[in-house]
């Protein structure tokens, strides 16, 4: 039976908007999958829409965001995981990831957001690995946690490896899995990203940039050969970088500087990194 063509076209741009909204994964996933197994769907298409032709319906697509050409992408072998549940989340965290990368979600690239979802799945396999590698047993996580991490206490009441911080169980791996500190950057920053994330937009902090650079420059703690602070002791044993702005302006600008730059390849070969290490390891 024909529907109101102006009827069809609001129905259209409402599910579009619900289609986008980030909390209806399940529901745009659905979508994608009635429109990739419907072999009718061009048809019905130009039903709804007249004189449709192929590059009309590859508009369609495109304002919908349906972004077939993800499929194409290499994921991560995430069948390694055996738990069923993790694997398909996983595998769906990391193909929304994408779609922020490409524009595909809300037609634009959103590094923020790309970050979010590669901070979901770095979370969920460093906790997969505690899961599996010591039963779920609290009292041995938190055992071995505290051999790598003496000063370690768990809250009261703690009953469940995601209950201790991310940075907590990312350290005692980056010990397991004799990884330098630039290692595990990527699973930080992104970490940062989510949390800033929370309390207000995301953008990258030039003036905050500019300004901690100019400081380092002038204090002749600025090596302009590598275009980066310098981070040698001095005669007190405190880095030259850290005793000209302090510690927590460098973490703050080395984490814009890494922000302002967009990494998408690095966060993605840190994944593979991280799951090929969980995988190999329980």
């Amino acid at each position: 039976m024909g529907q109101d063509k102006k009827q069809l076209t609001k129905l259209l741009a409402f599910v579009k908007e619900i289609y986008d909204h980030p909390d209806n994964k399940e529901f745009a996933e659905g979508i994608r999958e009635m429109v990739l197994s419907d072999k009718d769907f061009q048809e019905r298409l130009k039903e709804i829409v007249p004189g449709a032709d192929p590059e009309s319906l590859k508009r369609i697509e495109k304002y919908l965001a349906l972004d077939f050409e993800i499929d194409e992408k290499i994921f991560p072998d995430y069948s390694v995981i055996q738990d069923e549940q993790a694997r398909t989340q996983l595998t769906s965290d990391f193909r929304e990831m994408l779609r922020y990368q490409y524009g595909t979600r809300s037609h634009k690239i959103d590094f923020a957001e790309f970050c979010r979802y590669a901070h979901l799945q770095a979370e969920m396999l460093v906790n997969y690995y505690f899961e599996k590698k010591f039963g779920g047993d609290i009292d041995q996580i938190v055992a071995a946690i505290q051999a790598y991490l003496p000063k370690y206490k768990p809250y009261e009441g703690l009953t469940e490896v995601s209950g201790i911080a991310f940075k907590t169980k990312l350290y005692y791996l980056r010990n397991i899995f004799k990884w330098s500190a630039n290692d595990i950057n990527i699973y930080l920053h992104t970490a940062d990203v989510r949390n800033k994330q929370s309390h207000r937009s995301l953008m990258a902090d030039k003036d905050l940039i500019r300004d901690t650079e100019d400081k380092l420059k002038a204090a002749g703690a600025w090596n302009a050969n590598l275009g980066a602070p310098v981070f040698k002791k001095n005669e007190e044993g405190v880095s030259v970088a850290v005793a000209v702005v302090g510690q927590d302006i460098l973490n703050e600008y080395n984490f814009q500087v890494w922000f302002d730059k967009q990494p998408f390849g690095s966060i993605i070969s840190g994944l593979k990194r991280l799951l090929d290490k969980v995988a190999s390891s329980i």
